[in-house]
């Protein structure tokens, strides 16, 4: 659904109103949407959505409570497993601490998903057109 859309308002019209009411979401960056998440092919449902928003909701806690805010954190759903994409120099950090990568991926799997694994390329905006163009190595 798209009320504002719906209502003829543009994102700039959005952002003005807001402004002036006093949001403070008057200039939150755009975000993706969730279900941009979920690979193609694969059906989006709530519980999907939910699954994943769970999902990049432990590991930003988790993090946080290590003192690190990744500036970009995604949880890919690509069925019964899920890929963590997150900032690459924070991949890195976890590669060298094999406990933390390990706390991750457990978060994911608390979330519902059968299996987990943190990308080792880091976060890529598009990353899901990849599986379009390798899906092998996505299995």
């Amino acid at each position: 659904m798209t009320p504002l859309l719906d209502a003829g308002l543009t994102k700039d019209q959005v952002r003005t109103v807001s402004r002036r009411w006093g949001l403070k979401t008057w200039d939150k960056p755009a975000a993706a949407c969730l279900s941009s998440r979920i690979a193609y092919g694969i059906e989006v449902s709530p519980l999907r959505l939910a699954r994943v928003e769970r999902a990049e909701a432990a590991l930003r806690t988790l993090l946080a409570g290590r003192g690190i805010e990744p500036e970009n954190l995604r949880v890919r759903d690509l069925g019964e497993y899920a890929s963590v994409e997150l900032d690459a120099a924070l991949v890195q950090t976890l590669g060298l601490s094999a406990g933390l990568e390990e706390a991750v991926v457990g978060a994911v799997l608390a979330c519902g998903f059968a299996a987990a694994r943190v990308d080792s390329r880091g976060f890529r905006s598009g990353s899901m057109n990849e599986l379009l163009a390798e899906p092998e190595r996505f299995r």
